[in-house]
């Protein structure tokens, strides 16, 4: 059951990236478009510049919204989890004195021999056992160590460990290992094409998590950030028990892997084409090519609204020929002088035309138009 999980764990948020949320933004989309655009009133065309814009969009605050998620969903599984400090009702920086006195009290309160008639001594006597382990680990500066920063499931890791050296040998040999594997990966799958969107973000993620968990590893205190701003901030507005290093880490791992991906399906959101795309720079035959065929697609679905709008006007002078035709040229000369040419791939485009027009031409005659 255990395997079934964490292999779910893996997936399924590499399914909800990369499937479900672009699924989702679809329908979105085409809600809104139900809802914003008036019956009759043309909807922007699947590869039109306002479609694209739109959909970028709506694929951000959906891939925000999802971003927000995992990290309140991590958040609340390690609520529930709960740790040794939370169970035995105790701050994560007590001392011994304050541990004694507090476990002196849960005894009398659920010693086996303290429980009432009708109630399970058997379950009273594991919960009992399950305390004087939280106390028992809290007291050893050794196994408070590592728990304070691997958690619980170090001492099943590494059972033979005693020391504290012991503990970070331990997880740096199983950190190094994880790591490099991951590295390892990513440059292959880079090397094959694989992977290539946000590949810089992957890196640097994974190198700042590294660097945390090494730092947390290795040194007696907890990390700054967890003392000074955020353990002071959740006990000021009493949102949740104090975090602790592991916790912290836990929630940094999935924050990386989430926004990595996050990146990594944003960018090509910016592209012109998604599938193949063209440096900005390149001005070869090939890519002008493709910018008139983009240019000739934008006019041809502007000649569509246009004679839409041409053909809502005209009907007031429907048994009006002549006034009929001069609306119509009136109504082009508007559509082209001040929708077309104002936007920003018209002007370019004929912007690119006249100055190659002009090269070559001697400096006299080249004029200002």
């Amino acid at each position: 059951m255990a395997k079934a999980n964490l292999s779910w764990d893996t997936i399924g948020p590499f399914l909800v990236w990369q499937f479900l949320i672009p699924l989702a933004a679809g329908w979105v989309q085409t809600i809104l478009y139900s809802i914003f655009i008036r019956a009759g009133d043309p909807k922007p065309q699947p590869g039109s510049t306002r479609f694209i814009k739109h959909r970028r969009y709506i694929l951000m605050a959906v891939y925000l919204a999802y971003f927000a998620f995992t990290i309140y969903e991590v958040d609340f599984n390690l609520q529930r989890s709960s740790n040794a400090y939370n169970e035995l009702g105790v701050p994560i920086d007590v001392d011994e004195n304050g541990i004694n006195s507090r476990f002196r009290r849960l005894t009398i309160k659920f010693h086996p021999d303290k429980i009432g008639a009708g109630m399970d001594r058997d379950l009273a006597n594991q919960y009992f056992v399950h305390l004087k382990t939280m106390r028992d680990i809290v007291l050893d500066p050794a196994k408070r160590f590592a728990y304070d920063r691997f958690g619980p499931e170090i001492f099943a890791q590494c059972p033979s460990c005693i020391t504290v050296k012991d503990y970070v040998d331990s997880v740096l040999l199983t950190a190094a290992t994880t790591y490099g594997a991951f590295f390892i990966v990513l440059i292959g799958a880079n090397a094959l094409g694989f992977l290539t969107d946000g590949s810089y973000w992957r890196y640097l993620g994974l190198l700042a998590v590294a660097i945390f968990e090494i730092r947390t590893a290795t040194r007696p205190d907890h990390p700054p950030f967890l003392t000074q701003y955020l353990n002071p901030f959740v006990a000021a507005f009493n949102l949740r028990p104090a975090y602790l290093p592991f916790q912290l880490t836990a929630i940094i791992k999935k924050a990386s892997i989430s926004a990595a991906q996050f990146l990594a399906l944003l960018m090509p959101l910016y592209r012109d084409d998604p599938q193949r795309p063209t440096k900005p720079t390149d001005d070869t035959e090939d890519a002008r090519h493709k910018q008139l065929d983009r240019l000739s697609a934008f006019v041809a679905e502007t000649n569509k609204d246009s004679g839409r709008l041409l053909e809502l006007e005209s009907i007031p002078y429907r048994d009006n020929e002549k006034a009929k035709s001069e609306l119509r040229e009136a109504l082009k000369k508007y559509m082209v002088q001040n929708v077309v040419h104002q936007e920003r791939e018209v002007r370019n485009a004929i912007g690119e035309s006249m100055a190659r027009r002009r090269t070559g031409v001697p400096h006299g005659a080249q004029g200002t138009k």
